[in-house]
């Protein structure tokens, strides 16, 4: 297990604020008797020397570093499978409880510590993906390459799999509309596809299957935006089965984080996480030139609510 030290400059204060009081407001995975002990362990320092002391003031401008070896994260599907790997790059088929990059909790928990402790080597992400879509990605295994790799996927192709609310319209639709961060959500991190958004993000979609009022669908993003797939789908009526933050239900997010999945939020969701699949990428080699695809199995979770939902035994009469 490695250690885990989290640095972090505080942003310029109004008004100075007390440590803890800082803390609980910057880092919420922690209350602020948790810090108050985390502080009094001396496991913070304030620009290179421990702080024991939680009312010690803040003006702006410090760096704070926390040994948040101890952090309990939450339980991570790890089982990843290897789809390509060379001396340049590896491709892998991310499970769909997984986050690429540490954050908050995540720390040991995420898709590039796990690789880097399988492989013996570190590893760089090229492109993004978000913690409950499952599916294909890319990690260059040195620093200098991830650029290459990054500009080969702008100039190829991907492919998502998608389990929509709604009946989805025939043949091509194509959104395009702008995103950029949605300022009447609670929830800082969500975005917003409309026309005021600074961001150009255009997507293609094509319906493969329709029952009931859920569908499944192609998509084709042509741009490479934060959230961009599911942010257009909320804005066009679609929202994806299962995605807490842009899904049906607009408080289902926060429901999450406070309460967990409760059998209320099952029942609006209707599966655990986003039904957002990567399937294919299509791209050239950035070193050999040579065309590559590579293909991500649907998941158990979305191959199961397949069968279950679009292909249903038909019972005779009688």
């Amino acid at each position: 297990m490695r250690k885990r030290l989290i640095t972090s400059t505080v942003h310029q204060l109004q008004t100075p604020l007390a440590l803890d009081v800082y803390l609980t407001d910057r880092f919420t995975y922690f209350n602020t008797g948790q810090w108050h002990q985390e502080i009094s362990a001396g496991k913070i320092s304030v620009n290179g020397a421990v702080e024991i002391n939680p009312a010690a003031i803040l003006y702006g401008g410090e760096k704070l570093t926390y040994d948040g070896s101890a952090i309990v994260e939450p339980e991570v599907d790890d089982n990843i499978a290897i789809l390509y790997q060379d001396d340049f790059f590896i491709a892998v088929d991310k499970t769909g409880n997984l986050p690429v990059h540490p954050s908050g909790r995540y720390f040991n928990h995420t898709l590039t510590a796990i690789l880097e402790d399988r492989c013996g080597r570190k590893v760089y992400p090229a492109h993004r993906i978000d913690r409950e879509t499952s599916g294909v990605i890319l990690l260059a295994f040195a620093g200098a390459q991830v650029n290459a790799l990054a500009s080969a996927l702008a100039k190829g192709s991907k492919e998502y799999l998608a389990l929509v609310h709604g009946i989805f319209p025939g043949g091509e639709t194509k959104i395009d509309l702008p995103l950029g961060l949605d300022s009447g959500s609670p929830v800082a991190k969500k975005r917003r596809a409309w026309p005021g958004g600074t961001e150009t993000a255009v997507t293609r979609f094509y319906n493969v299957l329709t029952d009931g009022e859920i569908s499944l669908i192609r998509c084709f993003p042509e741009t490479g935006r934060l959230h961009q797939i599911r942010a257009h789908l909320e804005a066009a009526g679609f929202p994806i089965v299962g995605d807490k933050l842009y899904g049906r239900a607009p408080d289902a997010f926060l429901d999450f984080i406070r309460h967990g999945f409760t059998d209320e939020l099952r029942a609006c969701l209707v599966l655990p996480r986003s039904a957002l699949h990567a399937a294919s990428l299509v791209f050239r080699h950035p070193k050999t030139e040579k065309e590559i695809k590579i293909n991500a199995p649907l998941p158990k979770m979305f191959s199961d609510f397949i069968k279950e939902s679009f292909y249903k035994p038909v019972i005779p009469s009688g």
